[in-house]
């Protein structure tokens, strides 16, 4: 992925996906503001941060009113990370019992308190000269602030003396979407938000969004975040237009060759398939088929599986007669099956691109995409997230089929969640239909943006050991209708 080349030295922040965010890290020198409401996850990214500034030899400091050293040390083994080589100290020093018992008469006790609160930190400045220095938190000196203006003045004089000692200041801030700071804000070179998406089910979601970087580019818009052992993670929004188009490849075949004469002769590469159907019908069959006739070619696939499990996919593909299970453990196809109540769209995205990009993979398969939907129920934009995903796979020339189930057995009316007809390059449309006391199954093409393609309905068969196609139906009239009428003068073959 190409970004814009700048001048402007940049501090690694250790964060995965976050400087892919910020076109390469935070501006050195700079002065950054991370907001977030208690239990985003500002402290685990602060100490991401940290850890990376060690990494990387350059002293930092820890300037903590939030956490005790004890309690970091804590939040740091819970991810497997040690503090070693990071500076902590209090942002404040506690008075002693001498001076507790004090009045202060001449100046306010609240200006005494935060005057001796800055000279302790940069004294601590001055004999450390960090490279990276983070307050955590600054509301602790907005309370003891007596008034807006000396606030102001304090955070800039905090700015203007780290500024002078090269050193780039990150301050963390717990003030609510309702409580913004308009004085941190301006006087911030760069301002990061993480919010926390509370869920109607499943697990809560968490989006990063980077509100400004001055004179500096950046990727805009929310970013979803996750938050495990190991830390804090990114999933950048995938922006489409920022990934070079490769040259396209001969068309991919389905190895059966009705399936393949019904479609033209094979999917282009760079091009995206719904199979759309109801339950049961044979949509992640053809897909299978598909994907065996890639990973024999020695192509990699990966099959994302929202409504069924790794093992009951190979399982029916076997009695099918198609050996996917050695495919897979020869690493030519992946399963991996995703739970759309805990994954957000984000991650979803990172995921494929993951396999795309690391691991060459050529064929993607959504199964469903009823279910990956439900990992952006709440996404007032669903359709963008698919259309920006089904881009980006177009421009790396990868073929991608998405299969949809409709709600319903028979009729012309079959409903579906959300119609992604106009999104596909290619439909592939299945249907029940009842002939002669029993249930049959029709595969007809009904869309396909480049080529030629037949459009006559054919029979679809599945029996133990493979998938029949039978010659077009050339007797019959309303088959997609699910109650066809045979014409005595055609003649035809269903058998």
């Amino acid at each position: 992925m190409s970004v814009p080349i700048e001048t402007t030295p940049r501090f690694a922040t250790g964060v995965p996906g976050l400087d892919r965010v910020l076109h390469g890290g935070l501006p050195r020198c700079s002065l950054i503001l991370v907001e977030g409401a208690p239990g985003s996850g500002k402290t685990t990214m602060a100490l991401q941060f940290l850890i990376q500034a060690v990494r990387a030899g350059e002293s930092c400091l820890l300037a903590t009113s939030a956490e005790s050293p004890q309690q970091l040390r804590s939040i740091a083994a819970s991810h497997g990370w040690s503090l070693d080589g990071i500076n902590i100290t209090g942002l404040s020093e506690p008075s002693s019992a001498e001076d507790k018992g004090l009045d202060y008469t001449l100046f306010p006790e609240a200006e005494v308190e935060i005057g001796e609160t800055f000279d302790h930190l940069f004294s601590e400045v001055e004999r450390l000269r960090p490279k990276l220095l983070v307050l955590d938190t600054i509301s602790s000196l907005r309370v003891v602030a007596p008034t807006p203006a000396f606030h102001r003045r304090q955070l800039k004089r905090i700015r203007d003396f780290m500024a002078a000692r090269d050193c780039t200041t990150v301050m963390l801030d717990e003030a609510s979407m309702t409580e913004k700071d308009l004085r941190s804000q301006t006087l911030s070179d760069g301002i990061i938000e993480l919010r926390q998406k509370q869920s109607s089910y499943g697990a809560d979601r968490r989006a990063l969004r980077v509100i400004k970087l001055r004179g500096c580019s950046y990727v805009s818009g929310s970013h979803d975040v996750t938050i495990a052992a190991g830390g804090l993670t990114v999933h950048p929004r995938l922006v489409a237009q920022s990934f070079s188009s490769l040259v396209a490849t001969p068309a991919l075949g389905s190895g059966n060759a009705e399936i393949d004469a019904l479609v033209g002769g094979g999917l282009p590469r760079g091009s995206n398939t719904l199979i759309a159907g109801p339950a049961g019908v044979g949509k992640s069959t053809i897909s299978s088929l598909y994907a065996m006739a890639a990973a024999k070619r020695g192509e990699n696939c990966a099959l994302f599986l929202f409504d069924e499990s790794e093992e009951s996919y190979i399982g029916r593909s076997e009695g099918l007669g198609l050996d996917m299970r050695a495919e897979v453990e020869a690493g030519r196809i992946e399963l991996r099956h995703l739970d759309p109540a805990e994954l957000s769209v984000g991650e979803i995205a990172a995921l494929v691109m993951d396999r795309v990009e690391k691991q060459g993979v050529k064929l993607v398969v959504m199964d469903t995409l009823n279910g990956y939907m439900q990992s952006s129920m709440e996404e007032p934009n669903v359709i963008l997230h698919i259309r920006e995903l089904l881009s980006y796979l177009t421009r790396r020339q990868i073929v991608t089929i998405m299969t949809l189930t409709q709600h319903g057995i028979f009729g012309t009316e079959l409903s579906s969640p959300m119609d992604f007809s106009f999104l596909a390059d290619n439909v592939f449309l299945l249907r029940f239909f009842e002939l002669n006391g029993a249930l049959h199954k029709a595969l007809s093409i009904v869309k396909k943006r480049s080529g030629q393609h037949e459009h006559t309905i054919r029979k679809l068969t599945m029996r133990a050991g493979g998938v029949d196609v039978s010659e077009p139906l050339t007797g019959f009239t309303g088959v997609l209708t699910g109650t066809p009428v045979y014409h005595p003068e055609s003649i035809v073959s269903i058998q």
